[in-house]
């Protein structure tokens, strides 16, 4: 399989989990605590987005198009913070509304992240010489987890 059809299902896969969240109940949750997360996860990717601006980043995992490894601000900790603003706000809403579905969707989608940064951090590797370094002082999602 070529790295461009890898790419598309990751991101079908994403795009089919989040929209599975988006649609199965509130896209903004009830309780205080978990709009708190959901208020923490947009202002994450927000950030994200806009430190990742300066590069020629595309959305799918393909590399060759970016012309810069992002390695300061929040990527400086977190080496995929748009997957976790991810993770962090449909987390909320499965925790807010929470059904056997929608877990199974969460696993899927936490797996699928798990293998796509996998896949990426190979392709980085082969593009980016100082990659490798940046990895030993960064975490790959969950800060002092993972």
């Amino acid at each position: 399989m070529n790295n461009k059809t890898k790419s598309l299902i990751f991101d079908i896969f994403q795009i089919s989990s989040l929209l599975f969240f988006l649609f199965t109940g509130p896209v903004i949750a009830s309780s205080s605590i978990f709009v708190l997360f959901q208020t923490v996860a947009i202002i994450i990717l927000f950030v994200a987005a806009w430190q990742m601006r300066r590069t020629k980043y595309y959305r799918v995992p393909d590399v060759g198009k970016q012309n810069e490894l992002v390695t300061d601000g929040i990527y400086a900790y977190v080496r995929n913070p748009m997957y976790l603003s991810q993770l962090l706000f449909c987390g909320a809403l499965l925790l807010d509304v929470f059904s056997i579905p929608r877990l199974l969707v969460y696993l899927i989608y936490i797996t699928n992240f798990i293998l796509k940064i996998r896949y990426e951090e190979l392709l980085l590797d082969t593009h980016f010489k100082e990659f490798a370094g940046y990895k030993k002082t960064s975490w790959r999602l969950f800060p002092f987890v993972y």
